[in-house]
């Protein structure tokens, strides 16, 4: 048997392994009764604007068959207003007698969630891996995830991420990584894989094949990878093969330029054969669902959104994920189905995809509409989530500045985060709830010379000052914060993003990792600062030139 068709065996082995009881109704039986727009239908989902179901948000729906639709914090104000547009739309689909939706969602924990009331928010990817036993963080993570998910009705995790982040200026990926190392990021992928099948529960490695190298926002840019074949072969996919030897029932693709996998110039993978194709299927035997990103994303602004549709499809993807363009979403739809009745897309391509989407729905029971109606123990779970960051927290330096002693000034970025909620915690809110003589300030992150100049002030009036810091390779007024302060007073800086802001602030005289900005990691770090705790994280990810890999103090000195 060759190695190509062994791996195959192994990834068809691995997926039956972990796939929850099948339901009685079979594939083959629901593709034959469907019309070529559905079919093409059924390779979509849309997103739309508000938490009001648009018109053509049913229309989708109701006309095209789309697959899914993917849900954004705009869509509900809570957990229980998630719950019910999910019974809506899922009403909506039966009453037209379509196939039952993916439901999806990128709660990652940590910097992207899509839900912050009434569900457990959970520390990020980089911050379990930074616990003492972080398999064990990153499995009752997923488990914790895909039970409330679940029983809210939703059936897709746009998690775990795959990508190795050994690029400390990379704009996007960052902490939402677990590790700057390949094998790490292998092992916890594996955990996270295993965990969701385990819950029965529909995950997603992504970005394939690996976007934790660019230094470029796909949102915004195309980035490049300039790397070689044998460094992606040793770093970037190893990930992937991990999470396909763990039966991954889905991986995404990135936005990105891989000249060393298709030399095709300025050709994001995603539209690329031989990456979607030659490599997810023939090299790496990947027979699941290959979503693509959001192609709304500014990585494809020079081809356009319905266009790279198409040529997703063309290149080998399943599944496409359009966001609230809904002119795209249309002309999307239109251009799959004119391609495959003029066959520039083949029957037998669009038919594999429809039979990848339709074989997960029924394994995974929406089909069926099976749905698990058990409450989760919300509170249990928030203090399991608050015992996660506790254990994450990482202590890298300290010259006598920690814990904090006197009237403390808390400062603050209002917006840590990537995706960021109305009336969310900062770190001195939290720190200022602890100590009653605090005072708490809170910047943009870009802040203005004459708000860096009233914080300066602020410090006046206090003996110590705690910086919370975010990504300082974008946003360099924020060390021009760090260095006024210090002329004035001790400052330890907290890292609320990834752990490199120490690259901008070297002389820096206490540095914490508190590796996101959600409550529980906030108020884990808070305790840390204030002694009322020891720090016990250990740093999963290498810091050139100032920290390797296990790095973290035990004690404040």
């Amino acid at each position: 048997m060759k190695r190509r068709d062994l791996l195959r065996a192994a990834a068809a082995t691995a997926i039956a392994a972990c796939a929850p009881t099948t339901s009685p109704t079979p594939t083959g039986d629901v593709i034959s009764g469907m019309s070529l727009e559905r079919k093409a239908g059924q390779l979509m989902s849309v997103a739309f604007h508000g938490t009001t179901i648009t018109s053509s948000l049913e229309a989708m729906i109701r006309d095209r068959g789309v697959g899914g639709v993917i849900l954004y914090s705009e869509n509900f104000t809570d957990a229980a207003g998630l719950a019910k547009l999910v019974s809506d739309l899922d009403r909506i689909a039966r009453d037209a007698k379509s196939l039952p939706l993916f439901f999806e969602i990128d709660q990652e924990g940590g910097p992207v969630i899509r839900i912050n009331k009434g569900a457990t928010i959970l520390p990020g990817q980089m911050a379990l891996a930074a616990t003492a036993d972080p398999e064990r963080s990153v499995r009752t993570a997923a488990t914790i995830a895909a039970t409330e998910l679940r029983a809210l009705g939703v059936n897709w995790n746009f998690a775990p991420v795959a990508d190795v982040n050994d690029e400390p200026t990379n704009p996007i990926i960052s902490n939402r990584s677990f590790s700057s190392d390949p094998a790490r990021v292998s092992s916890l992928v594996t955990a996270a894989v295993q965990a969701y099948a385990a819950a029965g529960f529909i995950c997603c490695a992504k970005h394939f094949p690996g976007h934790g190298s660019t230094t470029t926002d796909s949102h915004t840019g195309l980035p490049k990878i300039e790397a070689d074949r044998a460094t992606l072969d040793r770093v970037e996919l190893p990930p992937f093969r991990a999470a396909i030897a763990a039966g991954v029932p889905a991986i995404m693709s990135a936005h990105i330029v891989v000249p060393a996998l298709d030399p095709t110039p300025e050709l994001p993978v995603t539209l690329s054969k031989a990456v979607m194709t030659d490599l997810v299927r023939n090299t790496l035997g990947f027979q699941g669902i290959v979503v693509t990103d959001d192609l709304e994303m500014g990585a494809l602004k020079n081809v356009g959104e319905a266009a790279a549709g198409l040529r997703a499809v063309q290149a080998g993807a399943d599944y496409l994920l359009f966001r609230f363009d809904e002119s795209a979403q249309i002309e999307g739809h239109r251009l799959i189905t004119d391609a495959a009745r003029s066959g520039s897309l083949s029957t037998a391509r669009l038919d594999e995809s429809v039979r990848r989407i339709v074989e997960a729905k029924r394994r995974f029971g929406i089909l069926d509409l099976r749905r698990d109606q058990s409450a989760p123990d919300l509170a249990a779970n928030a203090k399991t989530a608050l015992d996660l960051a506790r254990g994450a927290t990482t202590l890298l330096r300290n010259r006598g500045v920690l814990p904090l002693r006197g009237r403390i000034l808390a400062v603050s970025p209002t917006n840590a985060d990537i995706s960021f909620f109305d009336g969310q915690a900062t770190l001195g809110s939290v720190v200022a709830a602890k100590r009653a003589d605090a005072i708490s300030e809170s910047l943009p992150l870009h802040p203005s010379a004459s708000e860096i100049d009233r914080v300066v002030s602020a410090s006046r009036a206090a003996d110590v000052v705690v910086v919370g810091t975010t990504n300082l390779f974008a946003y360099p007024e924020q060390v021009d914060l760090v260095r006024a302060l210090e002329k004035e007073k001790p400052v330890a800086v907290v890292a609320l993003r990834g752990p490199y802001d120490i690259l901008s602030i070297p002389e820096i005289a206490a540095y914490l990792c508190a590796y996101d900005s959600r409550e529980p990691s906030l108020t884990a770090a808070a305790e840390v600062l204030l002694g009322e705790r020891k720090p016990s994280g250990s740093l999963p990810a290498v810091v050139p030139g100032v920290f390797t890999i296990g790095a973290g103090m035990r004690d404040f000195a």
